[in-house]
């Protein structure tokens, strides 16, 4: 479950939120993967976010 206070630099987090973003939040979270490598222009909660959509199957664009 997400919390209310979500941490905007917490990669598992921007990771659920992805996912759940794609397949509701009534289903399992996945194995979360290890935390990449963030670069200087975004956060580690964005970059979760990213790739809970990739793992929900989503795509994403420019």
């Amino acid at each position: 479950m997400i919390s209310n206070n979500v941490p905007h630099n917490d990669f598992k987090e921007g990771f659920i939120v992805g996912y759940q973003l794609l397949k509701g939040t009534a289903v399992g979270i996945p194995g979360i993967p290890g935390v990449p490598g963030v670069p200087g222009n975004t956060t580690a909660f964005l970059m979760g976010i990213k790739a809970g959509i990739k793992a929900a199957g989503g795509t994403l664009t420019k």
